[in-house]
């Protein structure tokens, strides 16, 4: 039986857009990886033929051992060569735009900084649990046959920049990467970049590093997806459905354009618009919640537990605590304001993460948590037996212009 503990990875954008990415971690196993590929137990896990514009996506144990993680790899490349790297378990997060990567997966490359004023770029990427420092590089990124060149990409855990200012935390503890478990992560969300905090330091005198420039678009990191000559203007993730106690491994797909291609049509789909941030209106339990949002980077769906307190419990274990533990299974139903202001009913269960997690699976559709606010978090679980869309913003389909969610049942 897994022994399980919460991790929250939840990276704030400056327009107040909450990207959110809660993985329940094993404690028992796993370990952040510094190879492109490790070994057995699923560490390393298999891909499926697709077409030219999708790659695979494996929601198992991977390198982390950790629940309800989609799991992708990208091929990064030193600009205009072929000199490049293939990163697999990669966390694949429509919550965050950008790629981020472990520096110890890509030392044979050698990345170019992003300049300006002749010092180089560094990040710091706030996250609920902590912030990720690191330079701003170029890189050619790879995905099956697309390609986004020469686009930034943030290095995590560089020992180059070693040291971290204060107003990034100011100590590894805080660090993102050191909690990850996973070679980097995959921001593939609604946005073109990521409009966080920049700084413009030399590496070994951070005096300057106390105040944020402001970073023209095109130099922040950038959406992969929205940098690609074709197919930029949205994903797609299918899932296949999961039972009621899991799976140990599920396989899906991760699409590239919609409306672009035979394989990538919104026709039938659902579509959700949203406001500029990213927000939409789901009503549950005869409750609004006016900043609701699809993530694929949380590990389940988080939403307050209101009236229902006494039915979705806390989980009494410390390693659960914020998962919801009911004595048995629950059954709902959300609203979720669609194009056209109709509503659309998405049905969902609320489990006992306690007892799911003790039959030592992966993939999960009915995990669910506690969170505060105003929010209605849905995250993964909301994947499995959907294909879910993703318009970036200020990009057209036939479903909508971006930024807008869409599914399929």
């Amino acid at each position: 039986m897994p022994v399980l503990s919460v991790f929250l990875t939840i990276l704030l954008r400056s327009i107040a857009f909450p990207f959110l990415a809660v993985i329940l971690v094993a404690c028992s196993g796993g370990s952040t990886s510094s190879s492109s590929s490790s070994g057995s137990d699923q560490s390393s896990l298999p891909s499926i033929n697709l077409a030219a514009n999708s790659i695979s996506v494996n929601v198992g144990a991977g390198t982390a051992k950790n629940i309800n993680t989609p799991y992708v790899s990208v091929t990064i490349c030193q600009p205009g060569t072929n000199i490049c790297k293939n990163v697999d378990n990669i966390l694949l997060d429509t919550g965050s735009t950008g790629l981020r990567v472990l520096a110890s997966t890509i030392t044979s490359l050698q990345l170019s900084p992003v300049v300006v004023n002749n010092a180089s770029i560094l990040e710091c990427a706030s996250f609920i649990s902590g912030t990720a420092w690191g330079p701003v590089k170029l890189a050619d990124v790879k995905m099956s046959s697309e390609v986004a060149s020469s686009i930034p990409i943030q290095i995590l855990a560089d020992p180059s920049y070693s040291t971290i200012p204060t107003t990034c935390g100011g100590s590894q503890d805080t660090q993102i990467s050191t909690t990850l478990k996973t070679n980097g992560i995959l921001g593939i969300g609604l946005f073109v970049n990521d409009s966080q905090s920049y700084f413009n330091c030399i590496p070994t005198t951070f005096s300057n590093c106390r105040i944020s420039l402001s970073l023209t678009p095109n130099l922040q990191v950038q959406n992969p997806v929205a940098a690609f000559p074709v197919d930029n203007n949205g994903v797609i993730i299918k899932l296949p459905a999961v039972g009621a106690t899991g799976s140990k491994l599920v396989t899906g797909s991760l699409t590239f354009g919609i409306d672009t291609q035979s394989n990538n049509s919104s026709t039938g789909s659902y579509v959700i618009p949203t406001s500029s941030s990213g927000y939409f209106t789901t009503i549950f339990n005869n409750t609004t919640f006016s900043s609701s949002f699809i993530d694929s980077g949380s590990n389940g769906l988080y939403f307050p537990s209101g009236s229902l307190s006494s039915i979705l419990v806390n989980c009494s274990s410390a390693s659960l605590s914020g998962f919801y533990c009911p004595a048995a299974t629950q059954s709902y139903i959300a609203a979720l304001t669609l194009k056209n202001s109709v509503q659309g009913n998405v049905s969902f269960s609320a489990a006992n993460a306690k007892n799911l997690v003790a039959n030592g699976n992966y993939a999960y559709d009915n995990i669910t948590g506690q969170i505060g606010g105003n929010i209605f978090d849905w995250g993964l679980p909301f994947f499995f037996g959907r294909s879910v869309y993703f318009g970036i913003t200020g990009r057209t389909s036939n479903a909508s212009i971006g930024p807008y969610y869409a599914y399929t049942n």
